[in-house]
């Protein structure tokens, strides 16, 4: 039988003058992750008098958080704010003592990230996903030891900075899917994780260049999807003194490989969609996945084999050696 919820939320002033006053807020709570859920209608800063483990807002309007503006020091995992047309975030506004395992502040207007409003909170994931964000300032994600997931997806971001993350060593999983990035600047990943192997996700973009210096200073790589860009090369540096085990640049309009990747012990390599591939690449790419059982997924080409008098066919996961049609010599 299912728990009942009580009324945990208190309700105090608003100490943010610029704010316009609220009326109402309705939130949704939940004591335990399976528990019924309670419909609690506040106004003011949000307090916890009870543990709990979820919290959600969602559709609300609530165009500014402002200073004190939720105020958590009981046991909490989860905090979401789901489409409340939130436009501003004042440093300060979350004030939560327990370390929660994500908070999610999605589909709503943000344009910019703010130093102070995340420096302090204990939180292992934070989402900023489907907002309308496109500016963060360098240290808005500084000193924070707990953070490990950052979540930018579906947003105008135009530039990472490598001034993100100071003294936030625990960093290991960026997802920048869906945005305007153009180029990875020199020593993009500098401040990520040392101790474990990176997970970056900045596919759907607008990337045409990756500098030489794009992953100095950067440990090895669990996950790189850089599917959906505008890449033509891919810089040698980026595989040396580093393993890359999943490699994804499907949709891309790469034209071959540097030799350093045959070292980089990638074992799962895919590039889809990348029509004007160099068959004497392929054929390389070929030989390298054959060797080292690699799983492999190549665009689909057709390699002509003088030598052998064959067309070698590129198509998905496999490969196929199909006689040449030889011109006809007559009777």
């Amino acid at each position: 039988m299912f728990e009942r919820i009580v009324f945990f939320a208190v309700v105090t002033k608003i100490v943010c003058e610029s704010c316009n006053p609220i009326s109402t807020i309705n939130l949704t709570v939940y004591r335990t992750i399976d528990s019924v859920i309670e419909n609690v209608s506040v106004s003011g800063t949000i307090e916890l008098k009870e543990d709990a483990f979820h919290l959600l807002l969602a559709n609300e309007s609530i165009p500014e958080f402002c200073e004190n503006f939720v105020r958590i020091t009981n046991e909490l995992s989860v905090l979401q704010i789901i489409n409340c047309s939130v436009t501003n975030i004042e440093p300060g506004a979350f004030l939560i003592d327990p370390t929660l395992t994500l908070l999610k502040i999605s589909s709503n207007l943000l344009t910019s990230v703010k130093k102070g409003v995340f420096n302090n909170v204990r939180v292992k994931e934070i989402d900023l996903s489907k907002n309308l964000l496109s500016t963060i300032e360098d240290e808005a994600f500084d000193n924070n030891t707990y953070l490990e997931v950052l979540k930018l997806n579906y947003n105008a971001i135009k530039a990472i900075s490598p001034d993100w993350f100071q003294n936030s060593p625990n960093v290991y999983k960026l997802s920048i899917i869906y945005n305007e990035l153009t180029q990875l600047p020199p020593e993009a990943f500098k401040n990520l994780a040392k101790h474990r192997p990176l997970k970056l996700r900045l596919s759907a973009n607008r990337i045409s260049e990756i500098s030489l210096d794009s992953f100095k200073f950067s440990g090895n790589i669990d996950i790189l999807r850089l599917n959906g860009n505008k890449l033509v090369a891919l810089p040698e540096e980026m595989f040396l003194n580093r393993t890359i085990k999943v490699l994804e640049v499907n949709t891309n309009r790469l034209l071959c490989f540097p030799d350093a990747i045959y070292n980089s012990h990638v074992a799962s390599l895919q590039f889809l969609e990348n029509p004007h591939f160099n068959c004497t690449c392929l054929r390389k790419v070929k030989e390298f996945v054959d060797k080292n059982g690699v799983e492999v997924m190549y665009p689909s080409i057709i390699c002509e084999d003088r030598v052998k008098d064959v067309n070698l066919v590129f198509n998905f996961n496999k490969t196929y050696e199909i006689p040449l049609l030889l011109p006809s010599t007559g009777g």
